[in-house]
Parts: C-alpha cells; sequence; structure tokens
C-alpha cells in the first residue's frame, strides 16, 4: 500500500527522537503501537462481521431462492394435474356433444336420395320451427350442456 522502506523509517525515527527527546521516545513508542495495534483489531473485527453478515445475506438469498424454487415445481406439477384434468373433461364432453349431435342429424337426417338444399336467405324460420343451424356462443354451450344431459338420463 505506501512504499516506505527502511531509509524513510530511519529519518521518521531520528525527527522523532529530536521532536520528543530520549526520556520519552519509549513511552511515545509504546503509545503509538498500541493504539495502531487496537485500530488493526478493530478493522479485523469489522471486517470479519461484515464478512460474516455478508454470508448470512448470501445464505438466506440462498435459502429464499430454494424456497421459490419449491413453489415453482408445486405450482407446475399442479398445474399439469389440472392440464390433463381439463384434457378430460374436454375430450368427454366433445365425446358428448358429437353423440348428442350425431343423434340429433339421425333424427333430422334427410333421405339419402335427396341431395341437401341450400338454406335460401330470404325466407326466415319460424319460431314454432327448430332452426336447422346450432345456436353460437353462451348459448350454444348451455343448449349443448342440456342435451348432454338428456343423453345422459336416457341412457
Amino acid at each position: 500500500m505506501f512504499d516506505i522502506g527502511f531509509p524513510e523509517l530511519l529519518i521518521v525515527g531520528l525527527v522523532l527522537l529530536l521532536v520528543v527527546g530520549p526520556e520519552r521516545l519509549p513511552e511515545v513508542l509504546r503509545t503509538v503501537g498500541r493504539v495502531m495495534g487496537s485500530a488493526r483489531r478493530s478493522f479485523d473485527t469489522l471486517r470479519s462481521e461484515l464478512e460474516r453478515e455478508v454470508g448470512a445475506d448470501e445464505i438466506r438469498r440462498e435459502l429464499h431462492n430454494a424456497r421459490i424454487m419449491e413453489d415453482a415445481k408445486r405450482l407446475q406439477e399442479d398445474l399439469k394435474g389440472a392440464e390433463s384434468a381439463l384434457k378430460s373433461f374436454g375430450q368427454s364432453t366433445r365425446a358428448e356433444l358429437t353423440a348428442a349431435e350425431d343423434a340429433l342429424r339421425g333424427e333430422a337426417a334427410p333421405p339419402a336420395e335427396a341431395p341437401l338444399a341450400e338454406p335460401s336467405t330470404t325466407t326466415e324460420p319460424s319460431a314454432a320451427e327448430p332452426s336447422a343451424t346450432p345456436p353460437q356462443g353462451e348459448l350454444a354451450l348451455a343448449d349443448s350442456m342440456e342435451r348432454a344431459t338428456e343423453t345422459e338420463k336416457k341412457a
């Protein structure tokens, strides 16, 4: 840190001897040594405490990260379970809807010889006649759920 060699120390010692005097020089050197020793111990203590705190903070941070990773793994497993449950529910619902559609088509199927006629845009279906086009949006979901429950009741 400081580049102080022997010649510099010799000059400092001679100046100190001239300023303090030979009688008080040993006492001053002891006092300076004690002050420097206590300062060094204080700095070492401070440094070790800071290192411990930094180490403790790192340990706390690692534990926190480990908890977060465990929670993330648990959530991922839960999401996979929910995904598989939703897929199976979707498949069963699709199968029920397909069965209901097939049942409805079987009831309202035209004869095999007659080609399907395209609906005209000028005629509107009356309220008494059921619509051939499937309902859209939330009504379609409610309608298909009702059909699925009716199919289950029949079975």
